[in-house]
């Protein structure tokens, strides 16, 4: 004999589906940009981005890095933060982050978080940095800790905004 299952699924409300809930030990890891034209230094970043959970693209140049931060933003999938060499070839740091800036600024969507990574602490620089959009400092050589807590406070504002 046959055996037919009802179709219950049709008159069963469809529930949109809630977000997994991220646990405090295990956050779900940021998309970042990094824009380092050194490829010793974009290894270092990619290693310490992925030990700290989060995924990581790299863009050797400033051009590169527009063409890649417009993409990700088309496709939906806009960085969480973008971390900028400010001493590049092509397309400086400083004038990547103008054109990201200027960009944002004809679009709707939420701004992307940009630091700049300097070896350069003195004030003019960071002057430059600031006046372009960019909001904070990362000073090389990277330090492990500091990168943490940067990307731990935009994690923890990640969540809160979504």
């Amino acid at each position: 004999p046959e055996v037919v299952a009802p179709d219950i699924a049709s008159e069963l409300p469809v529930e949109p589906e809630e977000a997994p809930i991220a646990l405090a030990d295990k956050p779900v890891g940021l998309s970042v940009l990094v824009a380092e034209d050194n490829e010793i230094n974009a290894l270092l970043m990619r290693s310490l981005l992925s030990r700290l959970g989060h995924h990581t693209v790299i863009a050797s140049n400033g051009a590169e890095a527009l063409e890649s931060w417009l993409s990700a933003k088309s496709a939906g999938t806009p960085y969480d933060l973008v971390l900028m060499d400010v001493q590049r070839p092509q397309l400086d740091g400083v004038e990547t982050a103008k054109r990201i800036r200027a960009r944002e600024a004809s679009e709707p969507g939420r701004r992307t978080p940009i630091l700049a990574l300097t070896a350069n602490t003195l004030v003019e620089d960071r002057y430059a940095c600031f006046e372009a959009g960019m909001d904070g400092f990362l000073i090389k050589p990277l330090d492990r800790d500091k990168l943490a807590e940067a990307l731990a406070g935009l994690t923890a504002a990640r969540h809160l905004a979504a």
